[in-house]
């Protein structure tokens, strides 16, 4: 007993697909949704009003020129995410991880460092071996050094000199 708490306690990363969410949180996060919508709302309605302005990250507003994100990238479980959590192919997760790699490429010029981060829930079912791939071709990669839990950091990588 005590060897396998040790093994899930080291600190070793994983670096395929990740294990899915349970059917029943899925399940209660799409449904129970629908009660604290009009909460969110009327919050956001609110904040608006007073002063918040901008783009709304309940659902999941963005500036001009960012591509709009067909799996929703709010706090909200849009229907065709909740499709993909509960039974997606490594084939659309990869597809899924590809369009928020390259939304969150194209608000590049929001970040000071260079570097992006992306939530769990865009890359859960290729992991982060598929995440690098798709990096990879699009001229990112994994900053090994900066994982963190449930969202992983990307930086460009160097042109040959």
């Amino acid at each position: 007993m005590s060897g396998d708490l040790r093994a899930r306690t080291s600190g070793t990363i994983d670096f395929g697909p990740l294990s899915p969410r349970s059917v029943w949180g899925l399940r209660c996060q799409f449904y129970l949704q629908w009660i604290y919508l009009p909460v969110g709302f009327i919050v956001a309605l609110g904040a608006l009003l007073f002063g918040g302005g901008g783009g709304s990250p309940l659902f999941g507003g963005a500036p001009k020129g960012v591509p709009k994100d067909p799996y929703g990238d709010g706090v909200l479980l849009s229907r065709r995410q909740y499709q993909l959590e509960l039974n997606g192919t490594p084939e659309q997760w990869r597809e899924r991880a590809g369009l928020a790699l390259r939304r969150a490429i194209a608000r590049i010029s929001q970040d000071l460092d260079g570097t992006i981060s992306l939530p769990v829930s865009a890359y859960r079912g290729v992991g982060l071996e598929g995440l690098d791939e798709v990096a990879g071709a699009l001229g990112w990669r994994l900053d090994r050094e900066r994982l963190r839990f449930r969202a992983v950091v990307l930086k460009p990588v160097p042109a040959p000199h």
